[in-house]
């Protein structure tokens, strides 16, 4: 019986969290033990290079070096050294990064032991086992080859900022916007790693959202279910199953959000976007001619923008402004200045680099799209 067991460095700034690490898991049950820890990416390649760990839990959000550099350093220095992210809800752009560094799985806090554990018993394959150096060697070739096919894949740093300002805005496009990312990762197979990671990157999204509006976790699943978003999505065996799971979650969260009693900042905020939807196409629209249409000083709309939807009010605007472009550009064979100047904006130029921000693409590639 081979009494080896795989070393582990544990990487994070908070040392509640190392303790709890460390402590609330049965790492030697599992053919694990701590080798050591480290507070920031400085600390944990020193480490690294004295202890060559098998395993790093690594916190994607520290000082100094943050997760995705150290990731990228260790994998220089130790190809065939697995790689876990503990990440935040709100880090979703992150864990987009972290497939493209050769990271092997993912933990959003929070997280219990139970997790924990079942992470271990994903990774566990892809660990460089006690083999013979040669076919070590191997394992390290194949790592590299699939990193580097990584490098092409799709950028959907996007659909962060729309999914959440739709959501903010209560916006009728939520569930288009999702399903349309699914069907993006459709492409891959399932169980891929980049998808994993992008999937449940859009379910951060959800949970980061009911988080700041107070509601509660459990709250967004079926009452009884103590499965982990985690593991509810690799029980299912499809991308259509995957598509109807997440909709279902966004749907229950749109529902928790209109079943909210409105507040006076609430109501405030749904007047202003009125008057946004009703003067989007004046060129001089501002923060000032909205406050003074809904009646209440600048600043405090500002705040109250601010409070109801980590938004400005001129994110707000271009929101509504990109939103009635693309209805146009879908609907009618118009030119793009005349588009560009119907939706508020006097320089076609700018309206182009502003819909590329948003959509990903220029009008004229969107409108060439939706064509084929």
């Amino acid at each position: 019986m081979n009494t080896k067991m795989y070393k582990v460095m544990i990487v994070d700034d908070e040392p509640l969290f190392r303790d709890f690490l460390r402590i609330k898991i049965d790492w030697e049950s599992h053919g694990f033990r701590v080798c050591c820890e480290a507070r920031n990416g400085q600390e944990a390649l020193q480490e690294a290079e004295r202890h060559q760990p098998h395993l790093a839990l690594v916190d994607i959000n520290m000082p100094f070096i943050d997760g995705i550099e150290l990731a990228e350093r260790l994998k220089v220095k130790f190809e065939r050294i697995v790689i876990v992210f503990i990440s935040g809800h709100n880090e979703f752009e992150y864990l987009q990064k972290a497939v493209r560094t050769g990271v092997q799985d993912y933990l959003l806090k929070p997280f219990n032991a139970e997790e924990m554990l079942s992470m271990l018993e994903r990774i566990k394959p892809k660990l460089p086992v006690f083999l013979q150096e040669s076919e070590s060697t191997e394992w390290g070739k194949h790592g590299s080859e699939a990193l580097h096919g990584r490098a092409s894949m799709p950028d959907m740093g996007h659909l962060r900022d729309a999914v959440v300002l739709d959501l903010r805005l209560k916006d009728s496009e939520t569930l288009e916007e999702v399903r349309k990312a699914i069907q993006q990762l459709s492409i891959y197979k399932w169980g891929d790693e980049y998808a994993d990671a992008m999937l449940m990157g859009i379910v951060s999204l959800a949970l980061s959202f009911a988080s700041e509006r107070g509601i509660p976790y459990d709250r967004l699943w079926d009452e009884g279910l103590n499965k982990s978003p985690y593991d509810q999505l690799r029980e299912l065996d499809s991308w259509e199953a995957a598509e109807g799971w997440m909709l279902a979650l966004y749907r229950r969260l749109i529902q928790l959000m209109e079943n909210m009693h409105p507040t006076k900042a609430s109501n405030l905020f749904a007047a202003a976007i009125t008057y946004i939807e009703e003067h989007y196409a004046d060129t001089e629209l501002s923060a000032e001619q909205v406050s003074c249409g809904v009646f209440v000083d600048p600043s405090y709309l500002r705040r109250v923008f601010r409070k109801e939807s980590g938004f400005s009010i001129v994110d707000h605007i271009t929101h509504i402004r990109m939103k009635k472009a693309k209805e146009l550009l879908l609907n009618r064979n118009r030119k793009l200045a005349e588009i560009a100047e119907s939706v508020g904006y006097s320089d076609p130029n700018y309206f182009s680099k502003c819909f590329k921000k948003r959509f990903g693409m220029t009008p004229t590639e969107y409108e060439q799209l939706q064509k084929r």
